[in-house]
């Protein structure tokens, strides 16, 4: 158990359960109005990835884990996943009891974010201690439980436990109205604040790639990689094929997809410096690469918010998504359909937008609500 490292008498008990990077980014500017508000929130990782805290602790100082449960081994695969999820979730509730014992619940929230399977372990372990839940980034769904997977089960298993809802636009709240539970629109996704924060931070350049024009190509989530191969190599060779020759292609070293971009033949492009293979960098300098390219090709939605964000095109490499930020504008949804890519790939300049630009603060709409719906005086600040 790892301490956290500034305790004081907080008039609210507050659990943040993660388990990825991507949810620490989200709940930082919560933690962050917290302390500003004199609140000592709780952090609780579940080891499902390793949390990069150093990433964004000048964001906001004191970030580390309260808890930290063992976290799962580098090699992994559905089955591995899958035993590993039972026996966290057991070793959760077993653990969280004594911490739980005393506290006054009434005054306590646990809070989980989006909707990794961390988070569905954080919520059936609250919900068995008998704690109110807290669900951030409530009502962005794909309805289609196999895309995301298993986060699309995960999050509707999360709307089920939860007793608040925060959902982070109109369209996401009006997913939820068959919910009968307090819902509160925060406008935009918590991740918001630490976007903006990370692209004013001054970050050292990639050498690989100065002088270059680029393009960022990222296919990683487990539906694909591991369920679909057949799918994800012909899409992987549409992007890399129709994509403009002058450009580079920059790849994460995602190890199962370096070795499917190899598989299609691609060798000797990695080894001429055409594709280039980089390792994992820290958000601020992802935010920067990004911002640096000419478009993005990305199976991910939270690149997808990111993009909309700052207005960059993006080639959503999906069929479905949960997320509607920058559809019909900057993103576009593949679907399956190689017409999309080639015809995304061969005009991506007019998918350049506007910066979103935004004095709203999600994370002072969740703190100022958390105030007024627990059993104590509230007091908002302006």
């Amino acid at each position: 158990m790892e301490p956290n490292i500034s305790k004081t008498n907080s008039p609210l008990n507050i659990y943040f359960f993660i388990g990825t990077t991507a949810e620490l980014i989200r709940i930082a500017p919560i933690v962050k109005e917290l302390n500003h508000r004199g609140i000592s929130p709780k952090i609780i990782t579940s080891g499902q990835v390793k949390v990069h805290f150093e990433d964004i602790r000048s964001y906001c100082k004191g970030l580390c884990s309260y808890i930290a449960l063992r976290e799962k081994g580098d090699k992994s695969s559905p089955v591995r996943f899958f035993f590993w999820t039972i026996k966290t979730l057991i070793r959760t509730v077993i653990l969280l009891r004594s911490e739980f014992k005393n506290i006054d619940k009434g005054i306590s929230f646990f809070v989980i974010c989006g909707d990794p399977v961390s988070t569905t372990i954080g919520a059936l372990s609250a919900f068995i201690h008998g704690l109110k839940i807290v669900h951030i980034e409530s009502g962005d769904l794909s309805f289609n439980l196999m895309e995301p997977f298993p986060e699309e089960i995960c999050r509707n298993i999360n709307l089920a436990f939860a007793d608040i809802l925060f959902p982070p636009s109109q369209w996401a709240e009006n997913n939820l109205q068959h919910h009968k539970k307090i819902k509160i629109n925060t406008h935009y996704n918590t991740q918001l604040e630490t976007f903006f924060w990370a692209m004013n931070q001054k970050t050292p350049p990639i050498n690989q790639l100065i002088g270059k024009k680029y393009y960022i190509l990222i296919m990683h989530r487990q539906e694909h990689v591991f369920f679909r191969k057949g799918w994800t190599k012909k899409t992987l060779k549409l992007v890399i094929e129709n994509s403009d020759p002058n450009l580079t292609c920059v790849l994460f070293n995602y190890p199962i997809t370096v070795s499917l971009v190899r598989s299609l033949g691609y060798g000797p492009l990695i080894n001429s410096g055409k594709i280039i293979i980089l390792q994992p960098v820290s958000y601020p300098t992802f935010l920067k690469l990004v911002k640096g390219s000419q478009y993005i090709a990305t199976d991910g939605a939270t690149n997808q918010y990111e993009a909309y964000l700052m207005g960059k095109p993006c080639l959503l490499l999906r069929d479905f998504t949960e997320q509607i930020e920058g559809i019909g504008k900057n993103v576009v949804l593949y679907k399956s359909q190689p017409k999309v890519i080639k015809e995304f790939l061969h005009n991506y300049p007019k998918y350049n937008s506007k910066p979103v630009k935004t004095k709203i603060k999600p994370s002072k709409i969740v703190v100022d609500n958390l105030f007024k719906l627990s059993a104590l005086p509230y007091r908002i600040e302006t």
